[in-house]
C-alpha cells in the first residue's frame, strides 16, 4: 500500500512538467515538432469537402494504370488463346467429318456423328 501512496506522490510532483501534460487541447510544449497542418484548422476546413478521402499519388496512380493494362493483356492473350482453340477444334471436326463421308460402309453410330457433324459444321 505503501508503493501506491509513493507513486501518487511522485506523480503529483511531476504531473505539471510539460512532458506529461495532454496534447488534446491544443498546442502545449515546444510546438516544434509535430505537423503544422494539424494547428491550421481554420484553413484547411475551407479547402476540403466533406470527410472526403485524399486523393491518389501520382506512384499509386501509375500502379493502378499498369494493372489495368496487364489485365486488359492478359484478357487480350486468353480471348486469342479460345479463338484458336475453336479453330483447331474446327478443324478436327471437319477432318473428322471427311473421312467419315469417304467412308462408304458407316454402323448407325457413325452415321448418327457424321449427322451432328454436318450440323454443327454447316448449319444443316
Amino acid at each position: 500500500m505503501l508503493s501506491v501512496c509513493n507513486k501518487a506522490d511522485e506523480w503529483l510532483a511531476v504531473h505539471d512538467q510539460p512532458c506529461y501534460s495532454s496534447q488534446v487541447g491544443g498546442k502545449t510544449g515546444s510546438g516544434s515538432s509535430g505537423s503544422k497542418r494539424a494547428h491550421d484548422t481554420n484553413a484547411s476546413d475551407s479547402n476540403s469537402v466533406g470527410s472526403s478521402a485524399r486523393p491518389m499519388g501520382r506512384d499509386a496512380s501509375k500502379k493502378k494504370v499498369k494493372k489495368k493494362q496487364l489485365k486488359e493483356k492478359e484478357l487480350e492473350n486468353l480471348e486469342k488463346i479460345c479463338q484458336e482453340t475453336e479453330e483447331a477444334n474446327k478443324l478436327k471436326k471437319m477432318e473428322m467429318f471427311m473421312k467419315l463421308s469417304e467412308n462408304e460402309h458407316l454402323n448407325d453410330w457413325s452415321k448418327k456423328l457424321l449427322e451432328k457433324l454436318n450440323h454443327k459444321l454447316f448449319g444443316n
